[in-house]
């Protein structure tokens, strides 16, 4: 099984130096993307940690980061990028401390949605099924749930031309997701059809705008040999939803990886997989699927990581925090 960093009190703190790990395993680390070629922030920024949510905020144009997980615990805490520095928000309300959460720029209502996670507790944390929007200033609880997608931690989220889609997931290991939702301003209903990919935690996702169509990989299914709170057993599989009909990608790629972060890019045209947990090793490779093939790329220069936070704004950018080299499974 893949091994996780542990739970506890909730951790704050604010601005540490990029170079100074505040826990073994864990980095905080920033890199952006500017089309073409990552590069190093160098920048203080949010403590380290794994497993936080991270989307583009097209409406006033930075990235917003929250959550995510420390030895000591969860974080709570939400924080904004605007391309040069990070900034420390302090919003009245907010969702509780967790790990796993998903998020996406809603364009129609302008605000970026969070979903589900697992929430901190005396224990090894509650999987939450709670939709939240941050609209910049404030965090509104949306959806109280445990409605429809019910709950579940480890979903991935993406901005998808109009809408967002929500995918995957788990609760615990037992129950494990392969479905799509979309999310009306005041529910989530069912996005796609059967069959659809065996269920899974953490993929690499990227929306495709030519084929419009949603790019899966990896991530880490049902670990049958383990307890319920046991972690996944990393997968290899690639699937593509058009429409509402879910399409297996057939072609030899990645190992199995659990964990990946996935991307557009736009000035090649095609998926990039980067990343991830390929037992018992920390990945720093990188992969691009161009809609019929599977290619190894030159190493993008950066540590190798899992559970690393991504998004990507509406210019080709992207931005990457975060994640751990801690060795697993």
């Amino acid at each position: 099984m893949l091994l996780l960093a542990g739970c506890g009190g909730t951790t704050t703190g604010s601005l540490p130096t990029p170079t100074t790990p505040t826990s073994p395993g864990l980095r905080g680390d920033t890199w952006t993307w500017d089309g073409a070629t990552f590069h190093a922030a160098g920048v203080p920024g949010p403590p380290a940690r794994d497993l936080s949510a991270l989307a583009f905020d097209a409406a006033r144009h930075v990235y917003v980061m929250f959550g995510g997980q420390a030895s000591s615990g969860y974080f709570g805490d939400t924080w904004t990028w605007n391309g040069s520095a990070w900034k420390q928000m302090l919003p009245a309300h907010r969702p509780s401390p967790r790990r796993g959460s998903s998020m996406a720029f809603d364009p129609v209502r302008q605000v970026v949605v969070l979903y589900g996670g697992q929430a901190q507790d005396q224990v090894e944390g509650t999987t939450s099924g709670d939709t939240w929007t941050w609209d910049g200033n404030d965090w509104t609880e949306a959806d109280a749930g445990p409605g429809a997608p019910d709950v579940r931690d480890g979903s991935r989220m993406v901005t998808a031309g109009d809408r967002v889609l929500l995918f995957g997931g788990r609760h615990f290991n037992v129950d494990y997701f392969g479905d799509a939702y979309t999310w009306d301003g005041k529910r989530w209903t069912k996005a796609d059809t059967s069959p659809r990919p065996p269920g899974r935690i953490g993929a690499a996702v990227a929306w495709d705008p030519v084929h419009s169509a949603l790019f899966v990989f990896g991530g880490a299914g049902l670990n049958a040999d383990g307890g319920g709170g046991a972690a996944g057993t990393p997968l290899a599989d690639a699937w593509s939803l058009s429409g509402r009909r879910w399409t297996s990608l057939p072609a030899a790629g990645p190992p199995p990886l659990a964990f990946p972060v996935g991307m557009w890019n736009a000035r090649a045209q095609r998926v990039m997989v980067l990343f991830g947990l390929n037992c018992p090793d920390p990945s720093a490779d990188a992969w691009a699927w161009d809609g019929a093939a599977w290619t190894r790329l030159a190493r993008p220069g950066i540590p190798a990581r899992w559970g690393a936070a991504l998004a990507q704004d509406t210019n080709g950018g992207a931005l990457l925090f975060g994640g751990s080299d801690q060795r697993g499974c």
